[in-house]
Formats: structure tokens, C-alpha cells, sequence
């Protein structure tokens, strides 16, 4: 990416390096992994499938941006 920009780069970038990610991964099934973003104790956004299986990916539950909620057992 090239940036044109008669500001400083100090400016540009404060506060770039302290972006908190809190992502966790889940598994839902035997060959099918989630990483979430939680969102509160009950919910969470999906952010990734990582699965083995192709009918994993159509399926619109386990879609990217989707809200998932679940229960602590």
C-alpha cells in the first residue's frame, strides 16, 4: 500500500500497535474449527471456517460475519 500524504508517518500510525484482536478457536465438530471474535458470554462473531469438509463452507450458519450464539456447559 502506498500512502500519499504530506503528514507525518507519527501521526498516520499512533495507536496502530496497540489494536486488541481477541480471537478464540472453537471446535464445532470433529473436522470443523471456528475462530471467533466473542462478543459478549453467549454470543460471538464468526471470523474464519477452518474445515476439510466442502459443505462446511455452504453452510450459512458458519458464514463469516455471521452472530453465533452458545451456551457454557
Amino acid at each position: 500500500m502506498i500512502l500519499y500524504t504530506t503528514m507525518p508517518m507519527e501521526i498516520i500510525m499512533e495507536g496502530f500497535d496497540k489494536v486488541n484482536i481477541n480471537y478464540k478457536e472453537i471446535n464445532v465438530k470433529e473436522n470443523l474449527r471456528l475462530i471467533i471474535e466473542p462478543i459478549d458470554n453467549f454470543s460471538a462473531k464468526v471470523i474464519r471456517i477452518i474445515s476439510s469438509d466442502p459443505m462446511d463452507y455452504l453452510n450459512p450458519e458458519y458464514q463469516p460475519g455471521n452472530i453465533i450464539l452458545f451456551k457454557i456447559s
